[in-house]
């Protein structure tokens, strides 16, 4: 009687475990794409064709301390200044994740950790920085909120270091 009771108590807790749930949410692989692709655009710094991936009415996270939200001409100037000052840009080693809404469910927007590489052009000292990516989309599939969080004050001040310091 033991031994069916301790059986069933096992079957019980194997039988009552949720399965990790399944991103059912249409819209992530397509969104997901988007977000490659502009990653792939910013390596490749072509502003041009990363602005029809931006809702005009985007919302943009900067990662440098104290920065305030920017909108859609804030976020395509910082763009630039990174890809006016650094050459040879990568994103490696990176995951891409479906993100969630508060409520835990998949909303369709993406989420991605990953390495930015790049060698700063006044200086040509390379730097690489762990980085963490999140994007909500709108219903055009447009990039509507973007957030970044990596160390970007410490990334200037490793790629302005010169050898005299």
């Amino acid at each position: 009687m033991k031994k069916y009771l301790i059986l069933l108590v096992v079957a019980f807790i194997f039988s009552s475990c949720e399965t990790t749930p399944k991103n059912n949410n249409p819209k992530y692989e397509a969104n997901l794409a988007t977000a490659k692709k502009y990653f792939e655009l910013f390596k490749t710094e072509d502003i041009e064709a990363q602005k029809p991936l931006i809702c005009p009415g985007v919302t943009f996270y900067s990662p440098f301390i104290g920065s305030e939200p920017a909108k859609f001409d804030g976020l395509i100037a910082g763009n630039k200044a990174w890809q006016d000052n650094f050459e040879d840009i990568t994103y490696s080693e990176s995951v891409w994740l479906p993100g969630t809404d508060s409520l835990g469910v998949f909303n369709g927007s993406v989420r991605t950790y990953g390495t930015w590489t790049a060698k700063f052009s006044q200086t040509g000292n390379v730097v690489s920085v762990n980085a963490y990516h999140y994007f909500d989309f709108n219903d055009a599939g447009q990039i509507h909120i973007q957030g970044d969080y990596f160390d970007a004050t410490g990334v200037m001040a490793a790629a302005m270091k010169t050898s005299e310091e």
